[in-house]
C-alpha cells in the first residue's frame, strides 16, 4: 500500500517538473542561448513575444511550488525523528524559501510585462531606471531565496543523508539542485532547452522522500 509520504513524494516529483517548466517561458525563444542576466538589463526579445508567455510562467510556478515545499517539509519531519536539530533547520529553511521563492518568480514575470507596457510610451532610459530601482528592492529576497532554495536545501538534505536521518543510500546525495546541474548542463551546452535547474532539483528531492518513506 502506498504511504502518505510516498504519495507526497510523487506529488513532489510532478510539482518539481511543473516548476522547471515555469522557467522556460522566461527564456528567449528559439535555440537555448546562455545569457548572464545583469541588474537593470532589459531584454529586447521581450517586446516581440505575447504577454501570455509570462502569465503562463506565473501560473505554472504558482501551481508547482506548493508541492515542492511540502516535499521539503516532509523530509524535515523524517529527519526530525532522529535528529531534531536538522529537522528544525530544514523547516525554517523551507519556510524562508517558500516565502521568497514565489515573490522572486513573480518579479521575473512582472519585469518583462512592465517593460512591454512602458516601451513606446516612455524613453528607454526611463524604463531602464524603473527596472533598476525594482532590482534594488528585490535584491534581499532574491539573496534569501538563493541561499535557502539552492544552498540550504542541498546542505541540509545532504546532512540528513550522511547522518542516516533519512535512511537512504549515499547515492541520493546527487538528488539536489547541484546534482540537477549534472543532468541539465550537458543538454544546455548542446543548445537544448531544459526545465529550470531548481525545479529539476526539487523533483530529485522528491525522489529522496519516496526512498525514505
Amino acid at each position: 500500500m502506498m504511504t502518505a509520504m510516498t504519495a507526497i513524494g510523487l506529488y513532489g516529483v510532478l510539482s518539481g517538473i511543473v516548476c522547471g517548466l515555469a522557467d522556460l517561458p522566461l527564456e528567449k525563444p528559439g535555440r537555448a542561448v546562455r545569457e548572464m542576466p545583469k541588474r537593470g538589463e532589459l531584454r529586447g526579445w521581450w517586446a516581440s513575444v505575447p504577454e501570455s508567455r509570462f502569465v503562463r510562467s506565473f501560473w505554472l510556478t504558482f501551481v508547482g511550488q506548493p508541492g515542492t515545499y511540502l516535499t521539503m517539509w516532509m523530509l524535515a519531519v523524517l529527519m526530525g525523528r532522529s535528529h531534531p536539530g536538522l529537522g528544525l533547520a530544514l523547516k525554517i529553511n523551507t519556510f524562508l524559501g517558500a516565502f521568497t521563492g514565489l515573490i522572486c518568480h513573480v518579479y521575473f514575470c512582472l519585469q518583462p510585462l512592465l517593460c512591454q507596457r512602458l516601451w513606446g510610451k516612455r524613453p528607454a532610459e526611463d524604463v531602464r531606471r524603473v527596472v533598476s530601482v525594482l532590482d534594488k528592492v528585490m535584491l534581499p529576497p532574491m539573496a534569501v531565496g538563493f541561499v535557502t532554495l539552492y544552498l540550504g536545501t542541498t546542505a541540509l538534505v545532504a546532512a540528513g543523508i550522511l547522518t542516516g536521518a533519512l535512511g537512504v543510500s549515499k547515492w541520493f546525495l546527487l538528488c539536489n539542485p547541484v546534482g540537477a546541474l549534472l543532468l541539465v548542463a550537458p543538454l544546455r551546452l548542446l543548445g537544448l532547452k531544459t526545465p529550470g535547474l531548481l525545479g529539476v532539483g526539487f523533483a530529485l528531492f522528491a525522489l529522496v522522500l519516496i526512498a525514505a518513506a
